[in-house]
């Protein structure tokens, strides 16, 4: 009841404050009638030439201020290759405008950057994406990506890594405009090794055009690290720490040298984190020796040393013409202690009670090779993209399992049992992508292009059993799996712009090809299939005020290389998790409506059909006397959202960013333990970020998180919530910024599952460190001229996501 107050009374005063805040925007072309999006557009004050706001108009020429008060301003256009362009005098009084479309002449020379003071909003919604701002934020300092894309609007985020979007599953990340669609291990071993302290922004798109790769049925979700655009010499460095059980350390540098030709940069990170973590299970399996209720308590102590690194050149032949070069990787050494003891119910035996320690270490590495060139053909707007890439991926895990028996009375009862899990993957993709875009005329536009990628695989799964002093291979549980993975696409995409109406048109082909060999079992599969993957959308801005779209799409979530290999992966003796052969990807078809009221208040609602659908499915093992979690695919899933997006400001230093999303979710299965399974489930999540400024450079942070409890394949999520607060102070001219925060004040992210499969019965209860204390400093150094950086996306960002595997 209390909660269901809280957001009404949110929602009122959103509505209360919503005409209190005006914008002011616009679209910028070049004369020649092409759309001109690398402009650096400026707010100044008319009364006294204060600049109040800046920013960079977006791809489709676009540019918004929002939260702007009352007055007269001049706005000012400045770009590299672009004559400076002036408009104005502009009066605001008590509505926002839309400003007729503003025409740019083309110019070879370079302008010199106009200083601009201000901020962007902590989030910021248009019509086809929302983006959560996050550099200059408070929050950011002790977090990862991964505590970043819980505070997401519409996203909640499983302690596994498991994301999902307005209650759906199969969302895609990228890391810098490359895709990744990460199982739940991998997922959170390289978020929670990205450093907040790298991120600028973050980007989400439920229905991303089809230039990007086609996986990602619930939608795409980019984190854009920051880039140095300053010519000259220049660079950052930064350092965090924070204070849970363990102190956690992170600490990195980037640096850049840009002149006219040449840009050459480099970052390296290093981050110390320690973790700890209990997670209790109960859980009761019917088995021949009767034994059916088993109770564990366990905690965990996971240390990682993680290297990030990056290093590339950009070299420019000349205005139109630019050869890119980029090495990156990272290695991660782990270290997993895992303690836990169980209580056994067994009429028919005295064992009572195992009590086991787990230790693990897994040693993790990857470096890709990327070789790119842009050449921009004409003055209209022909360009030619060409992208080549290579990853190579090694992992080398190993875990030793002890187990003890005991009696009522603590009396060992039988033989320790020992045995370890020895698993090196090595893994190798290459891909080469090739983009055009052919302007038609001055309002449409097609852009076609081609892409191939090989995925070669090589998992060797060595199981061993302790005999005295000697160690003897597991027949029965060892296995060698290789897998290829072959897909060719191709796509294209048409543009048309009309008098306030925007079309867009395009289709995307993906041709898979799949071998998988188990070598040690003696079992081969191999598939060919043909997808087609439309894009529609329609967007009509009705007037200054109004913008409405409709946009229908399908998309494909492939399984993760690792999830098809038949292995038996150990967490306990009474619990494991096993890979799926004959596991399917799954198709999902979605119709999205958007409708966005003074560029920045916004309603989508999204209805999507889902077939095949991937879920982690777990199943009692009677043989075994244990439950393992198996991927598997459930018929169908059907999915509808409402999202609310609500921006106010209260008074001239309180600005919140509220966001409720509410969604219906049901699955469906003909056959899941010889039962047909069908179940639905009405959910919400509500997250409201405020930022106060209590003066120039010192702000402070408040975010709260709510989500109620959510259907999640077979099984129940429990309600949970948290909330984040923090602080941060520029000094010496903005170059030195301090930060601290303090993450779930109230130390209540706790995540709770239960079972909704009959005559399965388990309860799972996780709880990480959460409340954690973060101190953090970063220093900026050398020149400050402005100057548009590239971007560097490679061709092989939707086959790195899928490395993972059931972990």
């Amino acid at each position: 009841m209390k909660i269901s107050m809280f957001f009404t009374l949110i929602l009122i005063s959103s509505l209360a404050f919503a005409q209190s805040n005006l914008s002011l925007s616009g679209l910028l072309k070049y004369k020649d009638g092409f759309i001109a999006n690398d402009i650096t557009v400026s707010l100044i004050r008319f009364t006294d030439s204060v600049i109040v706001q800046r920013q960079s108009a977006l791809k489709d020429g676009e540019f918004l201020f929002q939260d702007v008060k009352p007055d007269t301003y001049i706005i000012i256009f400045t770009s590299l290759g672009t004559q400076k362009a002036r408009l104005g005098p502009v009066t605001l009084n008590k509505e926002s405008l839309v400003l007729d479309t503003v025409f740019l002449d083309r110019n070879v020379e370079q302008l010199k950057e106009v200083s601009i003071k201000g901020a962007r909003q902590l989030i910021q919604k248009s019509i086809d994406k929302t983006t959560i701002n996050v550099e200059n934020t408070s929050l950011a300092v002790g977090n990862t990506a991964l505590d970043l894309l819980n505070r997401a609007p519409g996203l909640t985020v499983l302690n596994d890594g498991t994301i999902q979007l307005n209650g759906k599953a199969g969302v895609t990340v990228m890391l810098d405009g490359r895709l990744t669609y990460l199982s739940s291990s991998q997922l959170a071993t390289l978020l929670r090794n990205t450093n907040s302290g790298q991120i600028k922004s973050i980007e989400i798109m439920t229905h991303p055009p089809v230039k990007f790769d086609a996986s990602g049925g619930a939608g795409l979700i980019n984190i854009i690290l920051k880039k140095n655009k300053d010519l000259g010499s220049n660079g950052t460095i930064t350092a965090d720490a924070t204070l849970g059980k363990f102190i956690k350390a992170n600490t990195g540098i980037s640096i850049n040298h840009r002149s006219k030709q040449i840009n050459v940069f480099g970052n390296y990170n290093f981050a110390d984190n320690k973790r700890y973590g209990i997670l209790n299970l109960d859980r009761s399996v019917n088995m021949p020796e009767d034994l059916s209720n088993i109770s564990q308590q366990s905690n965990s102590t996971t240390k990682n040393y993680n290297h990030t690194y990056k290093a590339g050149l950009d070299y420019d032949f000349n205005k139109n013409n630019t050869l890119g070069l980029v090495v990156a990787g990272y290695k991660n050494d782990q270290t997993e202690i895992i303690h836990s003891k169980s209580a056994i119910s067994n009429s028919s035996s005295d064992l009572s009670g195992i009590s086991a320690l787990n230790t693990g270490k897994n040693r993790y590495s990857n470096t890709s090779y990327n070789l790119n060139y842009k050449s921009v053909l004409d003055t209209l707007g022909q360009q030619l993209d060409i992208d080549l890439a290579l990853l190579n991926y090694k992992n080398a895990e190993k875990i030793l399992y002890e187990n003890n028996f005991f009696d009522d009375y603590g009396n060992p009862v039988k033989m320790t049992k020992i045995f370890r899990n020895i698993s090196p993957t090595d893994l190798k993709i290459k891909a080469i992508t090739i983009n055009y875009t052919l302007p038609l005329s001055k309002t449409s536009t097609v852009e076609v292009g081609i892409k191939s990628s090989l995925v070669k695989t090589d998992n060797d799964f060595l199981v061993e059993n302790q005999l005295g002093n000697e160690w003897l291979k597991d027949l029965a549980q060892s296995n060698r799996f290789l897998y290829q993975e072959r897909i060719n696409a191709a796509y294209l995409n048409f543009k048309k712009e009309f008098s306030g109406f925007d079309m867009q048109l395009g289709v995307r082909a993906e041709h898979t090809s799949t071998n998988g060999n188990s070598i040690t079992m003696s079992e081969t599969f191999e598939r060919k299939y043909l997808d087609l993957f439309p894009v529609v959308s329609f967007s009509k801005k009705i007037d200054k005020n109004h913008t409405v779209s409709l946009t229908a799409n399908r998309r494909i979530d492939r399984p993760s290389y690792g999830s098809l290999n038949p292995f038996i992966y150990y967490l306990d003796l009474y619990t494991y998790k096993r890979g799926n052969p004959d596991l399917k990807p799954q198709y999902t078809n979605s119709l999205a409506f958007d409708y966005l009221l003074h560029q920045k208040y916004g309603i989508e609602i999204v209805y999507s059909n889902t077939k095949d659908v991937i879920s982690d499915i777990i199943k009692p093992d009677a043989t075994r006397g244990a439950l393992f979690t198996i991927p598997d695919n459930l018929a169908k899933q059907n999915s509808i959202s409402l999202s609310l997006s609500v921006p106010i400001s209260v008074g001239k230093f309180w600005n919140m960013y509220n966001n409720l999303s509410a969604y219906h979710v049901s699955f469906y299965s003909n056959d899941i333990l010889g039962t047909i399974y069908r179940s639905d489930q009405n959910a919400m999540n509500f997250k409201s970020y405020s930022t106060f400024t209590i003066s120039e450079g010192f702000n402070f942070d408040v975010s709260f998180f709510y989500q109620s409890r959510q259907l999640y394949g077979t099984s129940y999520l429990r309600s949970f919530s948290f909330v984040d607060v923090g602080t941060s102070y520029k000094f010496f001219n903005s170059r030195l910024n301090l930060k601290v925060s303090v993450k779930d004040i109230f130390n209540q992210k706790t995540q709770i599952m239960y079972s909704n499969l009959p005559n399965v019965y388990y309860t799972i209860y996780d709880k990480p460190e959460t409340r954690l204390f973060s101190f953090g400093l970063s220093y900026s150094f050398g020149g400050k001229d402005v100057k548009q950086s590239r971007k560097r996306p490679t061709g092989i960002e939707e086959e790195k996501g899928r490395i993972g595997g059931i972990r």
